[in-house]
């Protein structure tokens, strides 16, 4: 694929993923007044911990969708379906594996798990905790599944079909929510089975339209090749660490805010964490078709590609920030007009949001092109390091500044991969990279 049609492919998809994704925004915003009036500030804050900790059951793919996304890339790349093919049917089969050893697993052990110890919640207040989680974790491992078919489009460098269906999981979240909130009572578990079943459906019913479309590389028995899962994993490991860490470091906040402070607590600093999440969701929207895209180019060698993307990510970046400038300048405005005056945002939390946003951003472009690339050695190191530093350093900042401490201590850690990755990027760029910078 020439440089021209590439950069177009890629154009094309950010202009989509932005309508799509900005629907996906002004979605996100909606939800959260209409779930807070549905719910209590107390329930409210626990929802977003609950699934904060169950997302983290997505890492027990270790690395398998990412893997997927690369090696179908470059199989595509070199138009080998064949290969092609036998990757999708491999990744598929060893997911259900996986998903069943996870499932099974937990309800051996879950008598010995205390979520309300865990969660920090008041057992009169929410008596039905187990039952709920029980609930949401089996929705979550059916699109643990299904969210296979998002890595099958971002390999066919077409994000913007996988934004689309994140699109409709929110909307139709959305819109039964209300419903909900029209007719019956608040329910910590209604609002629980809604956001993790409906986009579990979505992509369940978007999987036989995608295999059509696909059909030369629709997953099938005879096409399940066992030396092939070590391929893929072999790739995928080193994304299972990094997830890891990275869940650590993004995924831990709620809990220990939540068990230091109150479940309470959660809501005002994930009201002012969505806010300032526009800019991240934006930013993502613009380098996600590049991920597959470098892919290709560097199986293809073409280094010059890949280096003029980089430059005018960076030139983008610049933008971003003089937009976080202006969101932390009347974000006050903002929250009154979107949840109203009843919940207090400190000044100092939506300023560390800002910042943190800010550093996000910047370290998602050379964390795109390395994850393109493949050479995950040093994201794996600087991922370890951060997810090792963060939990402790949450907990000191949290006990010595509040809720804003754990942010800080977050944008601490960030810190870390904002000087080592882009200087790994600049040594591959430029064929410097020699040892652990070239693996």
């Amino acid at each position: 694929m020439n440089l021209d049609l590439r950069s177009g492919k890629a154009l094309k998809n950010i202009i989509f993923s932005f309508l799509l994704k900005g629907g996906s925004i002004l979605v996100s915003l909606f939800i959260v007044p209409i779930t807070l009036d549905y719910l209590n500030s107390y329930e409210y804050g626990i929802w977003l911990t609950l699934s904060s900790v169950l997302s983290w059951i997505y890492i027990f793919d270790i690395g398998l969708g990412n893997g997927l996304r690369n090696k179908l890339t470059e199989a595509l790349a070199v138009n080998d379906l064949k290969l092609a093919k036998i990757y999708v049917s491999t990744a598929f089969f060893y997911m259900v594996v996986i998903i069943l050893i996870f499932y099974f697993l937990y309800f051996f052990l879950h008598y010995w798990i205390d979520w309300y110890s865990i969660l920090n919640v008041d057992a009169m207040k929410i008596p039905d905790l187990n039952s709920i989680i029980t609930l949401v974790l089996s929705f979550f491992c059916v699109g643990f599944l299904f969210k296979l078919v998002g890595n099958v489009y971002m390999a066919y460098q077409v994000p913007a079909v996988n934004d689309l269906l994140v699109f409709l999981g929110n909307l139709f979240s959305l819109v039964i929510i209300l419903v909900c909130s029209k007719i019956t009572a608040g329910s910590l578990k209604t609002v629980s089975i809604v956001f993790s079943l409906v986009p579990a459906f979505i992509y369940i019913l978007a999987c036989p339209i995608t295999f059509k479309v696909y059909r030369e590389i629709a997953p099938s028995w005879k096409w399940i090749k066992k030396r092939y899962f070590g391929t893929l994993v072999s790739l995928g490991g080193k994304f299972f660490v990094i997830q890891i860490a990275c869940l650590v470091v993004f995924m831990t906040s709620n809990l220990i805010i939540s068990n230091l402070f109150g479940p309470q607590e959660v809501t005002p600093y994930n009201i002012a964490f969505k806010y300032f999440s526009i800019l991240t969701m934006g930013f993502t929207i613009v380098i996600t078709p590049f991920w597959s895209a470098i892919t290709e180019a560097y199986a293809l060698n073409d280094m010059m590609w890949i280096r003029t993307i980089i430059r005018n990510l960076v030139f983008v970046w610049v933008g971003f920030v003089v937009l976080a400038i202006a969101m932390f300048i009347i974000s006050p405005y903002v929250y009154a007009v979107w949840v109203g005056a009843e919940i207090e945002i400190p000044i100092s939390l939506s300023f560390f949001c800002a910042v943190y946003v800010c550093i996000v951003n910047w370290n998602n472009i050379f964390a795109y092109m390395i994850n393109g690339i493949g050479k995950l050695h040093i994201q794996l190191i600087l991922s370890v390091v951060q997810g090792f530093l963060f939990v402790p350093l949450a907990i000191w900042c949290g006990k010595s500044f509040g809720v804003v401490g754990v942010l800080v201590a977050l944008c601490l850690c960030l810190f870390i991969s904002a000087i080592g990755s882009p200087v790994q990027c600049w040594k591959i760029i430029n064929k410097r990279a020699m040892g652990v910078w070239n693996k």
